[in-house]
């Protein structure tokens, strides 16, 4: 099992599931799985697409409509990106389009769940907002209680 944190700490928010991994590895939080982070490069994810992944949770700020904070879990076939990216590459990325392609290539995928969380700001800076903050460590134990269920 990984937990997978993405997003860019130099964005604000946007370095939200960063920030929750490397401090579940810090805290010793991540017993039954793997905390690791790719930052925006999601073709890294790719690395643990086959039959040893039992399932990843992805982490990472998602703009879903609700107030700045609000977070939910759900799963890709949920959901439909409206990102406009120019393609894969390891500086832009969309998640829902690795695991696309994933699947065009024939390669394992795993059950994938996501964190999203609404994010206030992603202007240039290494801080989050103010919200995000605040709530961080609601999202931790709900991040670590999330991959630490027995099945999803």
């Amino acid at each position: 099992r990984y937990l997978v944190g993405v997003g860019t700490y130099a964005m604000g928010d946007d370095g939200i599931g960063l920030r929750l991994a490397e401090t579940i590895s810090d805290r010793g939080l991540d017993k039954g799985f793997r905390a690791v982070e790719i930052a925006h490069d999601l073709l890294k994810l790719l690395t643990w697409f086959d039959e040893s992944t039992e399932r990843i949770l992805v982490v990472d700020c998602v703009r879903m409509g609700r107030s700045p904070g609000e977070f939910a879990f759900f799963r890709p076939d949920d959901v439909i990106s409206d990102k406009s990216v120019g393609g894969l590459s390891t500086h832009e990325g969309d998640l829902l389009k690795v695991i696309e392609l994933a699947e065009q290539l024939g390669q394992f995928v795993p059950r994938i769940r996501i964190m999203g969380i609404e994010p206030q700001s992603m202007e240039q800076g290494m801080k989050l907002s103010a919200i995000l903050q605040g709530r961080f460590e609601i999202y931790l134990n709900a991040a670590v209680a999330e991959i630490s269920k027995v099945c999803w």
